[in-house]
């Protein structure tokens, strides 16, 4: 029996493996950067390919020292893969580790994670949190992604005490969902500055409610008028069983791994078709524009490049590292954007996070460039 194996076990076989590694790694780098351009309808798994880049990037590189040891020429193998996904490295790390002009005005995005509330009972001590991280901040424009609000007495009507405890006069709710009569679910916009018109558009349907439609909201900053978009594209909605697979803990169940490439590839649909819709909208605003939220995408994406175009990312402009901004899964996540149209000089960029958060929120300072 064991004379049957001893081939799978002779040293060419064993030197070659590394080889046989870092083909893989190269391939799926390569793939994982230029499958995401292609829309997930025509190629599905270009919908989440792009989650595997910074793993293959990182490994990639530490091939390098690994060749130079053993002194083999395949470290250039490695410099080739660098060279060909640079492009994608600039989008995944920021390199600005200060900034600290806030410039004219300030603008937040935020996945709440329905302001703390978790199986319809408040959390006070994540409601406590949230409140005194956006006092604290400060900002001008405050963008607000799955946010929850009651008008019963004795449960917490954050619109009102958003507005007065934080002085936001100014406010628009998308109000996606509601139930119980006062129970409501949806993306908010508050703001010290004027909004003069305000609009939802619909982009799907979401049993969360937030993620069901695209907030527009234009905003008078002095004497300019600014158009502001933000929006909770489609998510994965993982549940447990899904997240048992996902760490490994019931690798071996095919059907919880077929339901979730199921549930994979019927959300990048949704998303990639959110993300052309949000894109044509930018296109179209007759006035200076930024967009925000949480778009549940990778900067490797299909999602990213398609509402990237044209647009200065707040986070590469004036961040710093991975931009982190999902607190669990990988430290890899940077899923919420701001970004803004050449209009905008981009001033700072800060990224707030706190316990609990399930989101990390993100601020970023903004001016007019002059004509």
């Amino acid at each position: 029996m064991f004379s049957y194996f001893t081939p799978c076990l002779n040293p060419s076989s064993v030197r070659r493996f590394p080889h046989i590694i870092h083909a893989v790694i190269i391939i799926t780098l390569l793939l994982s950067v230029w499958l995401p351009y292609i829309s997930p309808h025509q190629l599905w798994p270009s919908g989440f390919i792009g989650l595997l880049f910074p793993l293959c990037w990182c490994l990639n590189l530490l091939f390098i020292p690994f060749w130079l040891f053993y002194k083999k020429r395949f470290f250039w193998l490695s410099i080739a893969g660098i060279i060909l996904t640079l492009n994608a490295a600039c989008h995944s790390f920021g390199l600005h580790p200060m900034s600290n002009d806030k410039g004219q005005f300030t603008l937040m995005t935020f996945n709440t994670s329905s302001m703390g509330l978790k199986d319809y009972k408040e959390d006070t001590t994540l409601k406590s949190t949230i409140y005194e991280t956006i006092r604290v901040a400060s900002p001008d424009i405050l963008c607000l992604q799955e946010f929850y609000t009651n008008e019963q007495e004795g449960l917490s009507d954050h619109i009102a005490g958003l507005k007065e405890s934080l002085r936001y006069p100014y406010h628009y709710f998308t109000r996606d969902k509601t139930i119980w009569n006062t129970w409501h679910y949806g993306i908010v916009l508050f703001s010290r500055y004027p909004v003069i018109n305000a609009v939802k558009i619909p982009c799907g349907h979401s049993a969360a409610g937030s993620g069901s439609s695209i907030l527009q909201a234009d905003v008078q900053v002095n004497n300019s008028i600014i158009r502001i978009f933000t929006a909770h594209l489609q998510a994965y909605m993982f549940n447990s069983a899904d997240y048992s697979f996902i760490y490994l803990k019931d690798p071996g169940n095919m059907r919880k791994g077929k339901s979730l490439v199921e549930k994979m590839r019927s959300t990048v649909y949704k998303r990639a078709e959110q993300s052309r819709l949000l894109a044509s909208l930018i296109a179209a605003s007759p006035y200076p524009t930024i967009v925000c939220g949480d778009f549940n995408d990778v900067p490797v994406s299909y999602t990213y490049n398609t509402i990237s175009n044209h647009m200065q990312d707040a986070f590469l402009a004036k961040g710093w590292g991975m931009g982190r901004t999902l607190s669990f899964l990988s430290p890899t996540l940077r899923i919420d954007y701001i970004m803004a149209q050449s209009d905008f000089n981009i001033h700072s960029y800060k990224t707030f996070r706190k316990k609990g958060f399930e989101h990390f929120p993100v601020m970023a300072g903004f001016s007019l460039k002059r004509n």
